[in-house]
C-alpha cells in the first residue's frame, strides 16, 4: 500500500527516499521550513559553525553574505530568540559590563550542518543566481 486512505495523511513510504514514513505526522519538508524558514536562520547556522559569536559579530556577518543589506537589531534578536527557543542555539550571558552574550550551535543545530552544506554545494554551481535572475527578469 503506497498511500494511507485517511485525509491529510501522507505516503507510508517516501517516494523520494524510500524511507518508512508511517510514523511521521508532519511532512519533513514542511517541518524543516517551519524550523529554519525566515530570512536569516540558515545564514546564522552557517556563521556559527565556526564557533561562538556575539550578537554584533553575527549581525556584521549577515551584511557580508546578504549583498550589503543590513539586518535590523530587532529582526536579528527575534531570529536568535526563535532559534534558541527551538533548541538550535544556546545563549550564554557573561556577568560583565558592558553586557556580553555569545551564541553557539547546540547539537540539534549542528545536526542541520550537513543539510546546509549540501545547500551551499548546490549554490556553488550558481544555480540559485540563475533562478533568481530569471524570476527577477520576469517580474519586471
Amino acid at each position: 500500500m503506497e498511500h494511507d486512505e485517511e485525509i491529510g495523511s501522507g505516503p507510508a513510504v517516501s517516494l523520494l527516499t524510500g524511507l518508512d514514513m508511517s510514523h511521521i505526522r508532519l511532512c519533513p519538508a514542511i517541518g524543516f521550513n517551519r524550523i529554519v524558514g525566515g530570512r536569516y536562520k540558515l545564514h546564522i547556522l552557517c556563521v556559527l559553525h565556526r564557533g561562538p559569536l556575539r550578537f554584533g559579530e553575527i549581525g556584521r556577518s549577515l551584511v557580508k553574505g546578504g549583498l550589503g543589506n543590513p539586518v535590523t537589531p530587532r529582526i536579528l534578536s527575534r531570529e536568535l530568540k526563535d532559534m534558541t527557543r527551538l533548541g538550535l542555539l544556546s545563549r550564554k550571558e557573561y556577568p560583565v559590563v558592558p553586557k556580553k552574550v555569545e551564541y553557539t550551535l547546540t547539537p540539534r543545530g549542528e545536526a542541520l550542518l550537513p543539510i546546509l552544506s549540501e545547500i551551499i554545494r548546490w549554490g556553488a554551481t550558481g544555480a540559485h543566481e540563475d533562478i533568481l535572475a530569471t524570476t527577477n527578469a520576469s517580474a519586471e
